[in-house]
């Protein structure tokens, strides 16, 4: 059985999801319950998700990513992915959406740019 987790901490004015886990159209609802959340409880002025342990994304996780992107551009808060990787990183360099989100290749250096 595939599996998908997803936390938050915070870290100053920046919030930092970590996904780990296949993001698939199974797992989407569960990523979309946390972002939610965080857009709920308030807007930070980064956040930074962490997608370095995820195994597998589909076109249902990337519509999330994507839904992230449009939601924060909405909020005025920045957003960044960091460990992208595999399928994901060939996703979104095929799909032309590359160029759309800010990316660093870890959590501690998009830290340090927050």
């Amino acid at each position: 059985m595939p599996f998908f987790t997803v936390s938050s901490d915070v870290y100053g004015t920046t919030l930092v999801v970590h996904a780990s886990g296949e993001l698939d159209y199974g797992h989407a609802p569960v990523f979309r319950s946390e972002m939610t959340r965080v857009w709920e409880a308030g807007t930070p002025a980064t956040v930074v998700i962490d997608l370095a342990a995820l195994t597998f994304c589909d076109s249902a996780g990337v519509a999330e990513l994507i839904w992230s992107l449009q939601r924060s551009r909405a909020l005025g808060t920045r957003l960044v992915l960091t460990g992208v990787h595999g399928t994901l990183e060939r996703i979104l360099a095929i799909t032309g959406l590359r160029p759309s989100f800010e990316v660093s290749p870890t959590v501690e250096e998009a830290l340090g740019e927050a």
